[in-house]
Formats: C-alpha cells, structure tokens, sequence
C-alpha cells in the first residue's frame, strides 16, 4: 500500500508548467528555422510558429499543470493568449532595461538580458495562468 504523497499542487504544477514551456520552446525555435528555411521571412515564421507552441503549451499546462477553468476551453484559452502576451511584453521590456543599464554592448550582456527577460517572464505566465486564465484549483500531486 502506498503512503498519500505529502507534495503541495504547486510541487507537481510548478515542474509540469517548466516541461510545457521547454517543449513549446522547442515548437517555436524549430518551427521558425523549418519556415526560414522554407524561405518565409524571420518575422513572418514567428506568428505560425509562436501559435503553435502558444497551443501546445495551453494543451499540456491544462492537462499536466492545472485543472481546466469553468467556462469553457476557448474562453480559457483566450485568456491563456492573454496573459502569454503580457508575459511577452513583460520579457521584452526586461530585456530592454537590463540592456539599456549595461556599460557596455556585446552577446554576453544580450544572453544576460535574455535570461533576466526569461525569469521574469517565466513568473508573471505561471502566476497568471494559475489565477486567470485556468483560474481552478491545481492538479493534485501524483502518488
């Protein structure tokens, strides 16, 4: 017999919604090469290729990370866009300042502001997707 697990939600949500973003990472950057290389332009390939891993991310947080939200799959996913776009603008302008404040110019100082951007980012998604877009209780942990 097997002892009820002792994990809080956001120890199984919190794993759950880094895999998600990973692999649609993964969707985003080989989707835009593959478009590229098909001979779209760079910022063309980004449109397809975000909304492609904007719904795989939606798919696997709503099934591994949180619970569906009252109201429906699309109003949910409406809101998913949402919060993923402020997400967005909040790493943009993260990574902006980061680079603006740096004494000097070059591709350390840009992976620095990337990373600042990204951890920023990373914690307006998962506080936003967890009290709006899913809006519910999280996932139980596993065991």
């Amino acid at each position: 017999m097997t002892e009820p697990s002792t994990a809080t939600p956001h120890a199984r949500a919190l794993p759950a919604f880094l895999l998600a973003g990973a692999l649609g990472f993964l969707v985003d950057a080989g989707g835009a090469a593959a478009l590229v290389a098909a001979g779209w332009s760079a910022p063309a390939a980004r449109l397809p290729s975000i909304l492609a891993a904007l719904t795989l991310t939606w798919a696997l947080n709503r099934r591994l990370a949180f619970a569906p939200a009252p109201g429906g799959a699309l109003a949910e996913f409406g809101r998913y866009l949402l919060v993923s776009a402020g997400g967005a603008g909040l790493n943009l302008m993260v990574y902006l300042m980061v680079f603006a404040a740096a004494p000097a110019r070059g591709p350390l100082v840009a992976a620095i502001a990337v990373a600042a951007g990204s951890v920023a980012a990373l914690a307006f998604n998962y506080l936003g997707y967890r009290r709006f877009a899913f809006a519910g209780p999280l996932r139980p942990p596993a065991g």
